[in-house]
């Protein structure tokens, strides 16, 4: 029978009312009468539920949502595949809205916004090919947004995935699948080689419509989009939105190139160089720094040039001065009492030895005086002292040069406006 709104399934599943319709069915808000939980539950409809082969696809679909294992991928709560009734899955209910719905009603997001959103959604396909399945749909659609104060991803939707082993593989998923503007060339033309590169096409498509409100493959028709895809041609994000960085566009160049070569090899390289295509590029140093070496020497210091302010230049120019005079003070006085406390020379020594001073004592020792002989001798010896007594010759002058004038210390102090 057909489900509908306020029907019970298999006595534990209340249908309230639909949340939206897919190819093969609708999915509806549901309560677990039995956990009195809400879930959301998507029922096959009748008319694919009389088809085996899509039946088998149905169970394959749950089968690998359950199997994928990553907080970003929608969980498989319950199944039903029974004969007697419509095949339906019991998925987690998420409050929010996808990728194309935020798009629409808020406009373009910001390229960090959209940043975040490929590196969890990475995150997610990353999980699903370890698993072995390309999920074959990437899409706005598909890519959820959970309400809360931060972006958070859910990747939905397997309902046309496939393994990445061709034995594994039914008839039908030989075939193209999915929606054709966010197809990857491969998935449109050659299905049966695709692989994990194929659905980072699809998100690099999609990261094109957040940042820009459009597919990056558009046209009127089927046929020009199918060109379009082939020759991967489409208009640089940075033309759209101008204040873009270039890096940007690169990314998408390489992330939709025709050749699967050519793109990211897997999801989080993908992810992240979309990161390294914001971060800003090192801007030169302001000031050359000196060669850093093992051992600096004294006079080395492994720090910046810069240029002496005026202010610190005036100050170091008196303060030379003050030096400069200083010393000539000190300099001049120490010169002067040098030169006084000089002794004055003289042309012969008073107490001399004698010619014979080597001669014995007993042949020179004088023969005794009389008292009268002593005086007129001492008086004599007095009188040779005084006339030996000369005036010092006259020195020549210190030769002190004087101290530098201001002006030229100035000089000497690095101009600031002259770069060094």
């Amino acid at each position: 029978m057909q489900a509908r709104a306020q029907e019970v399934l298999s006595g534990t599943l209340r249908l309230r009312k639909k949340i939206a319709d897919g190819g093969m069915g609708s999915i509806y808000l549901g309560e677990h009468l039995v956990l009195g939980t809400d879930v959301a539950v998507k029922v096959m409809a009748k008319p694919w539920a009389s088809v085996p082969a899509a039946r088998t696809r149905f169970l394959r679909e749950a089968r690998m949502t359950a199997s994928v294992e990553n907080p970003h991928v929608v969980r498989v709560l319950d199944c039903r595949h029974d004969q007697a009734d419509e095949p339906y899955l019991v998925l987690e209910l998420l409050h929010g809205e996808n990728l194309e719905q935020r798009v629409r009603h808020n406009g373009v997001l910001s390229v960090f916004e959209v940043a975040e959103i490929v590196k969890q959604t990475c995150s997610a396909l990353s999980a699903v090919h370890a698993a072995g399945i390309v999920h074959r749909d990437v899409k706005p659609e598909n890519i959820f947004l959970v309400a809360g104060s931060s972006i958070f991803v859910k990747l939905l939707d397997f309902g046309v995935a496939r393994p990445l082993r061709d034995d594994e593989c039914l008839d039908v998923d030989r075939l193209p699948a999915g929606t054709p503007q966010y197809m990857s060339p491969e998935n449109m033309f050659e299905p049966e080689t695709m692989d994990g590169r194929s659905d980072l096409f699809s998100l690099a498509a999609a990261a094109y419509f957040a940042l820009t409100r459009r597919s990056p493959f558009d046209a009127d028709s089927l046929e020009g989009l199918y060109i379009q895809i082939e020759h991967a041609k489409f208009a640089r994000p940075s033309k759209l939105r101008p204040e873009l960085p270039e890096s940007i566009d690169r990314w998408f160049e390489k992330a939709l190139a025709r050749n699967p070569e050519d793109r990211f090899q897997n999801a989080n390289a993908m992810a992240e160089a979309f990161e390294d295509a914001l971060r800003p590029r090192e801007a030169p140093p302001a000031y050359e720094t000196m060669t850093t070496v093992d051992e600096l020497a004294p006079t080395e210091l492994e720090v910046p040039i810069r240029a002496i302010r005026p202010r610190a230049r005036t100050a170091i120019a008196f303060g030379l001065a003050a030096a400069a005079a200083i010393g000539f003070v000190f300099l001049h006085d120490g010169v002067s009492r040098a030169i006084a406390s000089a002794p004055p020379p003289e042309a012969a020594h008073q107490d001399a030895a004698p010619p014979d001073a080597a001669a014995p004592l007993s042949e020179t020792r004088p023969a005794p005086m009389t008292t009268t002989a002593k005086k007129k001798h001492i008086e004599k010896g007095s009188a040779r002292k005084v006339t030996a007594s000369v005036q010092p010759a006259p020195q020549a002058p210190v030769a002190i040069e004087p101290p530098a004038s201001l002006l030229e210390i100035l000089d000497t102090v690095p101009n600031p406006d002259v770069a060094p």
